[in-house]
């Protein structure tokens, strides 16, 4: 069974696909990257998992992800959809099976001012930036707009579908899920 792995700069949507895959395959587990994070950071503060640029999360976390998905799989009968900001989509491609799918969401290449406003425009009553000043949005996304270049290449590279969510996200999860199912 193939895991879908939607990966992209956070804010990006990509928990509300998730949900909307699961919706149309509730036999599906949503993986959440974050989640599973969240727990080494809690089982193994020793790992330093709370820096994105540490050596453990960017080698240990993908693979272990990776790997519970493919046994998860395998256990259960049915894919996943695993969802998270991966620290390097490369990584990502050097760990997953050939029938795995990877969605790459981004806000179109934008900058620093254009992202603030389009997670404001995005953000909902659940998101965490929700009651976040203009002024905290961008110092805590200082360096979004370089990882989603970043990730827009890599995609370029990999020959992985790069999906912009900053307009009509609406449609373009529709896109999305057609995209899927043609695979």
């Amino acid at each position: 069974m193939k895991n879908i792995y939607i990966v992209g700069i956070p804010r990006s949507g990509k928990s509300t696909l998730s949900k909307i895959i699961k919706s149309k395959y509730p036999e599906m587990n949503i993986l959440s990257f974050e989640a599973i994070r969240n727990g080494f950071i809690k089982s193994q503060p020793n790992l330093n998992m709370e820096d994105r640029n540490s050596n453990a999360r960017q080698q240990i976390l993908p693979s272990f992800i990776v790997e519970f998905a493919y046994w998860n799989s395998i256990i259960t009968g049915y894919g996943n959809i695993v969802e998270g900001s991966f620290s390097d989509i490369g990584t990502l491609m050097e760990l997953i099976n050939d029938e795995d799918i990877i969605v790459c969401l981004g806000l179109g290449k934008r900058n620093i001012q254009e992202v603030v406003n389009g997670i404001i425009m995005h953000d909902n009553e659940k998101d965490y930036t929700k009651l976040w000043t203009k002024e905290q949005i961008k110092k805590h996304f200082y360096d979004i707009t370089e990882k989603d270049c970043e990730n827009y290449e890599l995609c370029k590279k990999y020959s992985i579908e790069y999906f912009d969510t900053f307009n009509n996200r609406e449609d373009v999860f529709l896109n999305i899920l057609k995209y899927i199912e043609n695979k």
